[in-house]
């Protein structure tokens, strides 16, 4: 995700600012383990279905396929984790995108909480700012960004978010809001600072059902059992911090109020970041700023009423990143920073019963004391697998093998578990890990992630090669890892999608001296947002996408083995194009989008960037690309300019306005006709019209329909593998809109188009294999008759008639973003996420 990537960036300038401005500062002495060996960990079990929540008999439970996940293990900020003090020691985590999890200690694998939820309750992925847990009475509460309101624009009836704070009085199982919503608060689990704040909600250890919430944009606020919400006064203003807004806007990503904790003192302590730390010793009628430093981000409170608070500003806009971590006792502070002041020290942890034990990590380093923060003991993390790029990189045997050395970067917390005093938890960016015994030398930390899926998902692939001969179950396009080969559903992959060749951008050779291409696996971040297989010739695939570091430099890569290797193409599509400001020309290239390829000729592509050129088309694999041509184009606008570069393409194909939105968004606005003997069709739509091209992309005709819905951002073009000509389109709501839309067919190759009387509102649309290779099945998901809520549905009679296959009470799949079915087996059918991976459904328990 875009915040995703903000926060790599400001660490990257952090760790360039450490180099570069180390500085004279304060801390304690440091002896640093000079080894970590890691012991092999039980083999990665598979994916479970989340346990389901039981229902009354129903004449529809004999038609529910099993739902789990397809295994992948990894991705995805894990921002938080708390553990309840009391037994059973519950585990939470909470996720920028992916909601929140509990943790079965027996089974060794996580539980996910808010699949209940659809995707336009949080606006896509559900992300959780903060979760707390009461220990007395193991009641859970989560901070989310939720549909609070609903208004009307343009005749358009629309959900308004704020935040809220959920309540589970069965650890999870079930939430109810508590009624922060009306309130208009600005909730944040995907901005800036969100793995290293927190937490923000506290439950109040002397009257568990006081609550507090401390928000980024809107102050404290607290609510006493069934009171309303109401917010606490006599601390600062969330408008005075500094930069509240930028550049005349609201900044979204200030921390703002950054921890509430309590001792058994009965006294309260705030962070405000941009002010200090406040604290009230009269249950939070007053508040004194105690300060400590202007910055504090998280704290904890020891056994003994020593408050440890670590600090920190990321850098960035001409401002250096700085933190440290001091503690509070009898009305001191004393400053106890492990390992200067030029970095973040994103959490900190106590001892339950060791109060001058505690510990803190900042990116890769975990850092021990044992006398109170006069002295530490630090700690490398190495957390990723053989690593080709870094070979000297000590391995961790309980990683799987895509995760790269960069896995032990980015720590978002660390947390004693209370159950084990000697078992701490940490997490980062790609999940969770627990060390068993940390008073060791050299602690051991193991991978825990069976069953945390937090992957963001684009689209996935079933090229139909037979699994006898060697076909992968799937090919997925991600965020972040770029995607997967899944040999397996029920098997971790072994290795990302790595294309060989990758030309570097050379705005960023600064960053990459002596490289010319990128190597392999793929060093960075970076996304996949289109991909398409040939589906007479399953063993040719190829993707599109963008590197989210480097300056969204456009990725590509092409298959001829069913996924196994990948190779960028030979050349891009590329144009001159005028400058924005008119002053000259530049040379742009594709970048993102989306791609189609022939069913019968691999080498025939047809490429829809996101930015960069128009659309083009290849006739050789890639080696040369060719401008796609409107038939149908409007006269010259008047008065022409010829700097102006959408003038210069009136005509040609014109630009998808949801495909050019932004390389995050993939808006499957492309399709190749995948019964088409000739393998030369192709489907294309924008706002203005559905166009259909005969002769391999190179020119395109207008379709007579004008009743598709338009200003819709997930599109979808699905062609009928069975039949030529047949075109389903899906228009999925936009995150904020109530009511869904039709879904439409074509049956004259997108002439003309009308809608499937049988469902009420679709969202997505698939294919999969059926009783006869003439009649497939269809999934969709949405709602049929009477429903009110969003389900998967299977029809065996092309959309004549639906069964229901999926329970929305208690999934409904939150971010879904696309949906795959199998041409090779009945009743196995792919659902892509935003945050929470990949969803697979199928008929019976086959594992």
């Amino acid at each position: 995700m875009k915040r995703r990537l903000t926060l790599f960036l400001l660490r990257l300038t952090a760790s360039v600012l450490v180099l570069l401005n180390l500085h004279a500062c304060t801390q304690a002495p440091i002896v640093e383990s000079v080894q970590n060996t890691t012991t092999q960990a039980s083999v990665l079990v598979r994916a479970k279905a989340p346990p389901p929540i039981r229902k009354p008999p129903s004449a529809q439970a004999n038609n529910l396929f099993t739902w789990r996940n397809v295994n992948i293990q990894g991705m995805g900020y894990v921002t938080g984790l708390v553990i309840s003090p009391t037994s059973p020691y519950d585990v939470y985590v909470r996720t920028d995108v992916g909601g929140a999890y509990r943790f079965d200690r027996k089974n060794k694998t996580w539980f996910p909480l808010m699949d209940m939820f659809d995707t336009n309750f949080a606006g896509g992925g559900i992300g959780v700012e903060s979760i707390a847990v009461d220990g007395l009475t193991n009641r859970v509460y989560a901070a989310v960004n939720r549909n609070n309101s609903t208004f009307t624009e343009k005749e358009k009836l629309k959900y308004k978010y704020s935040g809220e704070i959920l309540i589970s009085n069965n650890r999870g199982i079930t939430w109810q809001p508590t009624g922060l919503g009306k309130h208009d608060i600005f909730v944040g689990p995907n901005n800036a600072y969100r793995s290293d704040t927190g937490e923000r909600i506290a439950v109040d250890p002397n009257k568990p059902k006081l609550i507090y919430f401390a928000s980024r944009r809107n102050g404290l606020w607290r609510k006493d059992g069934n009171a309303e919400w109401t917010k606490v006064t006599g601390l600062p203003e969330a408008s005075s911090l500094p930069e509240y807004q930028k550049n005349g806007k609201d900044n979204k990503d200030i921390p703002g109020f950054t921890f509430v904790v309590f001792d058994k003192a009965k006294n309260i302590y705030v962070g405000v970041h941009g002010s200090g730390v406040w604290r009230s010793a009269d249950g939070g009628n007053s508040w004194n700023n105690i300060e400590g430093a202007k910055n504090p981000v998280r704290a904890v409170v020891a056994s003994d009423g020593t408050l440890y608070v670590a600090f920190g500003t990321w850098g960035g806009n001409g401002q250096n990143t700085s933190g440290s971590i001091r503690k509070y006792s009898n009305g001191n502070w004393t400053a106890i920073t492990p390992d200067g002041e030029a970095r973040v020290y994103s959490a900190i942890t106590v001892h339950p019963n060791q109060p001058k034990t505690i510990m803190a990590v900042a990116d890769k380093f975990v850092y021990m004391s044992t006398n109170g923060g006069l002295s530490w003991d630090k700690q490398t993390m190495y957390m990723g697998a053989y690593d080709a790029n870094n070979p000297s990189y000590k391995i961790n045997p309980t990683a799987p093998g895509y995760y790269q050395s960069y896995a032990s970067t980015g720590a978002a917390s660390i947390t004693f578990d209370p159950s084990n005093a000697k078992k701490v938890w940490w997490t980062n960016g790609w999940g969770v890990a627990s060390s068993d015994d940390v008073t060791v030398k050299t602690p051991v930390y193991q991978w825990l992630m069976n069953n945390l899926e937090e992957l963001d998902l684009n689209m996935v692939r079933v090229p139909p090669k037979p699994k006898a001969q060697g076909g992968a179950d799937l090919l997925s396009a991600t965020q972040d890892k770029i995607g997967f080969r899944h040999v397996s559903r029920y098997e971790v992959p072994t290795k990302a999608i790595g294309p060989q060749n990758i030309a570097i951008n050379p705005s960023y050779k600064w960053a990459n001296p002596d490289w010319k291409v990128y190597p392999v696996p793929f060093p960075h971040v970076a996304g996949a947002t289109g991909m398409d297989f040939s589906y007479n010739n399953p063993d040719h695939a190829a993707f599109v996408g963008f590197h989210q570091w480097q300056g969204f430099w456009g990725i590509h890569g092409v298959t001829s083995d069913n996924g196994k290797t990948w190779r960028a193409f030979e050349s891009i599509p590329t144009e001159e194009l005028w400058k924005s400001d008119k002053s000259g020309k530049e040379k742009v290239y594709a970048i993102g989008g989306q791609i189609a390829m022939s069913p019968t000729n691999p080498k025939n592509m047809v490429w829809a960037p996101t930015w960069g050129t128009w659309t083009h088309y290849t006739s050789d694999g890639g080696k040369t690309w060719r401008l796609a041509r409107n038939l149908d184009y409007n006269p010259p606008p008047q008065p022409f300019d010829e700097k102006n570069n959408d003038h210069l393409h009136y005509q040609a194909l014109p630009k998808s306005w949801s495909n050019s939105i932004s390389p995050w968004l993939s808006s499957y606005i492309l399709a190749a006709d995948r019964k088409d003997p000739q393998g030369k069709t192709f489907y294309y739509y924008d706002v203005s019209g559905f166009y259909y091209s005969n002769d391999g992309g190179a020119s395109w005709s207008k379709s007579k329909a004008n009743n598709l819905p338009g200003w819709l951002i997930r599109p979808a073009i699905v062609s009928n593998p069975t039949q030529q000509r047949d075109v389903w389109m899906s228009f999925a709501r936009n995150p904020e809109d109530v009511n869904g839309n039709p879904l439409y067919r074509s049956v004259d190759g997108g002439k003309s188009f009308s809608k499937v009387t049988s469902v009420k509102t679709c969202e997505f649309v698939t294919f999969g294999k059926g009783k006869s290779n003439k009649l497939p099945y269809i999934y969709m998901f949405g709602r049929v008759g009477n429903a009110t809520k969003d389900a998967i549905y299977k029809s065996e009679d092309m959309g004549k008639s639906w069964s229901r296959i999926s329970d929305p009470d208690i999934l409904q799949f939150p971010g879904i973003t696309y949906m795959e079915g199998d041409m090779r087996t009945e009743n196995l059918v792919y659902v892509a996420l935003t945050g929470r991976g990949i969803m697979v459904g199928e008929s019976g328990q086959r594992m």
